[in-house]
């Protein structure tokens, strides 16, 4: 567990008049302390470096629970802007964008702000933290790429239209989406286009890499499976809405959602439909893929857990949030972490979907969180990260 007493810290505790629900082991006293710098925190149990954790986007961590017992707001951080993505996490640092154009470093064991980057246009996006450089699509139609130690930048890239899209990194390359419909690879090193593919709409959330092959929907209604070397497309597949969400791939297959209300499970090497699960209302968020379930949250306010072994879609229940899910659900091996614009954020059983612990708060939450062992992060729309750990 982590002993919050003996970390670093340096102030910066803002309050945001949080209430917390009747829930076991939930708290929402925020620790105080004297900084020292002598004693050194453990370093966070593993590393969220992008959109969903990895190129593939599942959403999924293994050998981990997650915080789940003495829970408590540790600290919260206040940006100028609304946070609507979720934070990454690489060598012990959380990275988060606002609204504004900020890209933030921040100590993610007693949230004080290390360093600061300014863009030209909004930030809705995740950044993605590679091999010492920090990668962020912004609205100014840029994609930057950053030092991660000191936030200076390195290069920019103009993609002509401006980017929604979270990057994903993977080998040389660097891959986004436009709203001017394009998916695009550039060489992570000096920020060169490798290729540019154009759809019929524009491209709202990060692409998933597998195998080879780059997977996007557009909001032409279409997932498309692209050749990473090149750009040449693989295949396409057609929903019935717009495709705002980014594919999650595993096993080969492809688990996306569509506005159309469905969740499809796709053959990753032909686009050959395996089969369909709708849930009620438009899809806006990733599933999340865990090895036997697939849980992804709809605009009808509930979370869907799907058995995805079977060869057919299995639902195995539904929970409410109490709002809109925009947010990706994340899992561990013992836990789903889902929040909805509700502003409430919940731990529960991936089982039977029992509530663990839900933590509430006065704002809404538009996106995922990141999680380790002890810790996990959030942010919402009133412009706050913050941080939930065991005592």
């Amino acid at each position: 567990m982590v002993d919050i007493n003996s970390l670093r810290r340096r102030a910066v505790l803002a309050g945001i008049g949080t209430t917390i629900a009747g829930c076991v082991g939930v708290s929402d006293e925020q620790s105080e302390g004297t900084p020292n710098s002598e004693v050194k925190p453990e370093p966070l149990s593993n590393s969220w470096p992008m959109f969903a954790r990895n190129v593939e986007n599942t959403g999924y961590i293994p050998d981990i629970d997650g915080p789940y017992t003495e829970i408590s707001r540790q600290w919260t951080f206040k940006t100028e802007s609304p946070v609507i993505a979720s934070p990454a996490i690489a060598n012990d640092t959380l990275y988060c964008c606002s609204t504004n154009g900020d890209v933030y470093a921040i100590d993610p064991y007693v949230g004080t702000e290390i360093w600061s980057f300014e863009t030209d246009g909004p930030v809705t996006t995740t950044p993605a933290v590679v091999d010492g450089r920090l990668y962020v699509s912004s609205g100014d139609r840029h994609l930057y790429a950053v030092d991660m130690n000191e936030g200076t930048e390195q290069w920019r890239f103009d993609a002509g239209d401006r980017i929604d899209s979270s990057p994903t990194v993977d080998g040389k390359s660097v891959y986004i989406g436009t709203v001017g419909n394009d998916i695009l690879a550039i060489n992570r090193e000096n920020g060169e286009q490798q290729w540019r593919f154009s759809t019929g709409g524009s491209i709202f959330a990060a692409p998933a890499i597998s195998d080879g092959t780059v997977y996007a929907g557009s909001s032409d209604r279409n997932v498309y499976a692209l050749d990473a070397s090149d750009g040449t497309e693989q295949w396409s597949f057609g929903t019935r809405g717009a495709v705002a969400v980014s594919p999650a791939v595993a096993d080969r297959t492809v688990y996306v959602g569509s506005r159309d209300t469905n969740v499809y499970a796709l053959n990753a090497v032909n686009g050959e439909e395996r089969w369909s699960f709708d849930a009620a209302d438009q899809i806006q968020t990733t599933p999340s893929i865990a090895p036997e379930t697939l849980f992804v949250g709809s605009s009808d306010g509930f979370l869907y857990a799907v058995g995805r072994e079977s060869g057919g879609p299995e639902g195995r229940f539904r929970f409410s949030t109490g709002g809109p899910v925009t947010a990706m659900p994340v899992a561990t091996d013992t836990h789903v972490f889902v929040a909805s614009t509700s502003g409430v954020l919940f731990a529960i059983l991936p089982g039977d979907g029992d509530i663990v612990w839900q933590f509430d708060i006065e704002s809404e939450i538009h996106a995922g969180p990141v999680v380790s062992e002890d810790w996990l992060y959030f942010a919402t729309s009133d412009g706050s990260v913050h941080a939930l750990g065991s005592d």
